[in-house]
């Protein structure tokens, strides 16, 4: 140990019959001024302040020049018109007052004195937790972020009836939530007042059905929204449509053509609900297939098709086909062709089938035959116009009629030709309600 100075803070000391006694112990007080209660200013300044004050300490930050060159992590005291530098020892505790952090030397550098907790029993940024919000922020926008990927927040209940929620205030009164509230269903609810909620959406857990707990309104647009994929619904004037099948739908297209759907084991007409005369008849020939467009007004779960034998002729044949229609409403795909139907005797004859129609979804039937009975067709007034030519046509046409090879299956995806569209009568076709 030196005789000469203190082996903590290296206060110089009065030596005996040492001259000058005075300059020693100022010396040694203003070390101590220095070293008490040490408070630095900073700690990542490189250089000097140009104009420092009497007493400014600093910790040296890396990399430093000027007179401070090679002094990096000490402390810079300005004592009397000069700077002063102070090794720092292991245990040395410096308050930096920029950052308002303590830092402790552990003999290779400064590091800060106090570790953070990992647990706290409540924290408050700017402003005050309590024993409900133990976790309190006051700020105009909180962040979360990712480190690398991806970023879940999690919000954790106890037991089913628990509530796991985002509550949206109001001048601390709740006007939205949404969550798992009291329930393990997905829930959406609103308030006018912050006590009575009114449920809006919940989704099940179990189906992922969502139910909307009042009608929707939909805003009108000023005109029909183009692009749209399948299952979307808009109101656009007055009317209500939707996107199905690549094609638009109008929902409301069925509310001036009346139509009762009956019980099941009774039949549908495919008609569109107009005609009110007597069935009319035609002979049917080798190899032809006629077409018309049928559109169900209610959802129909059919299990026969039926159509009527006027005349029989031996070993005469038939067959229902039934095709979707596509995006401008012609014929699509096939969509099933029944067994044959015996017309070798008059009367009702019946396929079974398995199948269902949609309300609003246009089908196209058709009747194929293997020679000339005759079978019963509807009025021409009870079936559709048919649309085409590039001239005024003096009779209305009904289906589309093509010749094709009774041996072999109906087409799988019917091909347009304009050239098909006949004014024959449609085919009488019904439809047996399962």
């Amino acid at each position: 140990m030196s005789d000469d100075a203190t082996p903590l803070l290296s206060l110089p000391l009065i030596l005996p019959a040492q001259a000058q006694k005075h300059v020693t112990h100022n010396e040694s007080l203003r070390l101590l001024d220095i070293l008490v209660h040490l408070a630095v200013l900073d700690r990542t300044r490189s250089a000097p302040p140009a104009l420092p004050a009497e007493g400014d300490r600093h910790i040296v930050g890396p990399s430093a020049t000027g007179i401070w060159a090679g002094q990096e992590g000490k402390v810079a005291a300005f004592w009397g018109g000069i700077w002063v530098f102070l090794d720092p020892r292991p245990g040395w505790q410096a308050r930096v007052l920029a950052e308002n952090l303590t830092l402790a030397h552990d003999g290779t550098g400064w590091q800060a004195a106090f570790a953070s907790p990992e647990t706290l029993p409540r924290l408050g940024i700017a402003t005050s937790p309590d024993a409900q919000n133990r976790l309190a922020v006051a700020s105009p926008a909180t962040l979360f972020t990712h480190s690398g990927q991806g970023h879940q927040l999690k919000l954790n209940k106890a037991t089913p009836g628990d509530t796991a929620s985002l509550l949206f205030q109001t001048g601390w009164s709740g006007r939205a939530e949404f969550g798992l509230v009291g329930e393990d269903a997905f829930s959406l609810k609103v308030s006018a007042d912050g006590t009575a909620f009114q449920p809006v959406l919940t989704a099940d857990p179990a189906t992922g059905r969502a139910t909307l707990a009042r009608p929707v309104i939909l805003q009108s647009q000023p005109t029909a929204p183009q692009g749209l994929p399948d299952g979307a619904l808009w109101h656009e004037g007055m009317q209500l449509s939707v996107r199905l099948g690549g094609q638009t739908l109008r929902l409301d297209g069925q509310g001036h053509m009346p139509f009762l759907t009956p019980p099941a084991g009774e039949l549908i007409l495919t008609t569109t609900g107009a005609g009110g005369t007597t069935l009319g008849t035609l002979a049917g020939a080798a190899g032809r297939l006629d077409l018309y467009p049928f559109l169900p007004r209610a959802d129909l779960t059919v299990d026969r098709l039926v159509i009527n034998c006027t005349t029989a002729l031996a070993g005469a044949l038939a067959r229902v086909v039934i095709y979707t229609a596509e995006s401008h409403g012609r014929p699509g795909a096939l969509l099933l062709e029944s067994d044959d139907l015996d017309l070798s005797t008059t009367g009702a004859k019946a396929a079974t089938v398995a199948l269902s129609l949609r309300q609003g979804r246009t089908v196209w039937l058709g009747l194929r035959t293997s020679s000339t009975a005759t079978l019963s067709t509807w009025p021409a007034t009870a079936t559709p116009d048919l649309n085409g030519a590039t001239a005024p046509v003096t009779t209305a046409r009904k289906v589309l009629r093509r010749t094709h090879a009774w041996g072999s299956p109906a087409p799988s995806l019917w091909t347009w030709n304009p050239a098909e569209i006949s004014s024959s009568a449609a085919p009488a076709i019904w439809l047996r309600q399962a």
